[in-house]
């Protein structure tokens, strides 16, 4: 049978070997390694009437970059006047054992990403956007005011 003294002597050794095993994973010392992840990136925008500032509901969104005609997907946000837009990033992730030691974005061609809202009874409007700024996600959400569509009255003729 052990002894108090042996006891606890075991127990402190084995919770130093683990704080210094903690440590210096955390400082990489035992290395990392490098993952490339797709990701997506979610931004919204309130769609509003640009006279009224009325919310526009069922708009669809366009999105395109140099050298990519399809650079986000709209997806349903469950909030009136909202179009959430996601678009996909690829992640760089280094990690060691227990620790994520650096993230950051692949950066695109394009530094600038066009969305064109569109909408049966409105003007078709483009907000562009930096990629960065989507990415360090200074603004999480965006307004886009659009104007209503002028439809020519056209008299019906009864003869």
């Amino acid at each position: 049978m052990l002894t108090t003294k042996k006891t606890i002597i075991i127990i402190i050794s084995l919770i130093t070997v683990v704080a210094l095993f903690v440590i210096a994973d955390f400082n990489a010392l035992f290395g990392t390694n490098k993952q490339t992840k797709l990701d997506f990136i979610e931004t919204r925008f309130r769609t509003l009437d640009a006279e009224t500032g009325a919310l526009i509901i069922d708009v669809g969104v366009r999105c395109f970059q140099k050298n990519n005609d399809n650079a986000c997907t709209r997806r349903d946000s469950h909030r009136a006047g909202i179009v959430s837009v996601h678009m996909p990033v690829r992640r760089v992730i280094e990690r060691s054992i227990l620790f994520k030691q650096s993230e950051e974005f692949i950066k695109t061609a394009d530094p600038k990403l066009h969305m064109m809202f569109i909408h049966k009874d409105y003007y078709s409007t483009t907000k562009s956007l930096f990629v960065e700024d989507i990415y360090e996600q200074k603004e999480n959400e965006y307004s886009v005011k659009m104007s209503p569509r002028k439809w020519e009255e056209t008299e019906e003729n009864d003869e």
